[in-house]
């Protein structure tokens, strides 16, 4: 008896087999029509998709235009239900950090690699449970995030710093700026913070805030100083809205945060042709009663103080600095000697103290707070301390000092 073995054809495979490959096919066929409608939503509706989170409303309108791409095809809507759902979480999710922007606490979100996610909540960083499966799915949100704000991010353009529509700040880096993809994203609060919220969480007191906003209606010249997170961007927004309104402001951004709700305001942001330093030039031209600059890094710093001494009082800006009152100026001389004027250091620091009138310094502390620590009138051979926060023996705001008009 001859022995044979039994090999399936075709026409004989087992029924589990024939299924497992029309699952694959239509799987790759799924995925080759859900990445064209997703290129076409891109290209024809950009603005539907520059959000971070998306309400009712925001939603209904990216449905449509999906079912405007869908139908344009040809096909029957009702019957794509499964597709339109894979492109709606395309479009629209974030994976495993989705379930952390359902927290209304979560201030940022910070992602160092597939399984180091950090978030801050209520003032405190920790790492979190969730996790990526591959470094590859971080690269992959790291790009969805750019192009939800306009923006490409492969290996030659491998940063991308960008506000969406809903404010919501993206930083994303990849190699091989870094080790591996990595992912910032500040959320955008709804509502501005109020003076109510400074009062009653602690970052200032009533008296403090009268102090500041006589500073402003005075037109003293004011650097809001602190490190990343501290609060000066906040601080700084609420200070403005102290200005009159029949005063012309031109504010000046890296990436647009402050969007003041002023009159007479012009609101300027560089671009990859056009520099903080360029911006400060051009503002200048722009009839400002008051400049305001987001945040100075560089030497656009020359311009403000130039600015502030020459006709355009009562400007702010920010500046990142690790401390307050001396160690601000020092900054702010360090930035402006970038331009290579050659002006002796001692003499920018000088100019800084005759033209900066208060120095606010914020710091967030270890119980998650961020505090008005000092403010800081700069003299001519030492600094005046007008209030300070003290931890011992007491906490809180001591008044050290008077304003020398």
């Amino acid at each position: 008896m001859n022995q044979y073995s039994w090999k399936p054809d075709d026409a004989t495979r087992s029924s589990s087999t024939i299924w497992e490959t029309r699952a694959q096919e239509e799987s790759t066929s799924m995925g080759v029509r859900v990445d064209r409608w997703q290129q076409a939503i891109q290209s024809q509706y950009p603005e539907l998709l520059r959000h971070l989170v998306w309400d009712r409303e925001r939603l209904r309108k990216l449905e449509e235009a999906i079912n405007q791409v869908i139908s344009e095809e040809g096909l029957d809507i009702a019957s794509m239900t499964l597709y339109r759902r894979s492109l709606l979480n395309r479009l629209t999710g974030l994976g495993p950090l989705d379930a952390l922007l359902t927290d209304d606490r979560v201030t940022e979100i910070m992602v160092n690699g597939p399984e180091e996610i950090f978030c801050e909540r209520a003032g405190h960083i920790d790492q979190v449970d969730q996790k990526f499966l591959s470094q590859e799915d971080v690269t992959l949100l790291a790009q969805r995030l750019a192009s939800r704000a306009g923006r490409v991010l492969n290996t030659e353009t491998s940063v991308c710093d960008a506000q969406l529509v809903d404010g919501s700040r993206i930083h994303c880096v990849l190699p091989p700026i870094s080790e591996q993809a990595a992912i910032t994203i500040r959320r955008a609060r709804h509502k501005p913070f109020t003076l109510d919220d400074y009062l009653l969480g602690g970052t200032l007191t009533a008296e403090i805030w009268e102090e500041l906003v006589t500073f402003i209606r005075e037109r003293r010249n004011i650097v809001v100083a602190g490190g990343a997170g501290s609060g000066k961007t906040s601080l700084l927004r609420l200070l403005t809205a102290v200005v009159d309104d029949r005063e012309r402001l031109i504010t000046i951004e890296d990436v647009r945060e402050l969007n003041l709700h002023h009159a007479n305001t012009v609101s300027l942001e560089a671009h990859r042709n056009y520099s903080i330093h360029d911006l400060m030039i051009n503002a200048l031209r722009m009839r400002p009663d008051r400049i305001i600059v987001g945040e100075v890094r560089g030497e656009e710093a020359m311009e403000l103080i130039e600015a502030m001494s020459t006709g355009h009082p009562g400007s702010l800006s920010t500046v990142h600095s690790q401390s307050g009152g001396v160690a601000t100026i020092f900054r702010l001389a360090r930035m402006c000697s970038r331009r290579q004027l050659g002006i002796p250091f001692d003499q920018l620091v000088q100019q800084i103290r005759e033209t900066l009138d208060v120095i606010i310094y914020v710091r967030r502390y270890p119980d998650g707070v961020r505090r008005v620590e000092s403010i800081q009138q700069p003299l001519q051979d030492t600094m005046n301390i007008i209030w300070q926060y003290q931890q011992e023996p007491h906490p809180g705001f001591v008044k050290v000092g008077t304003f020398h008009a």
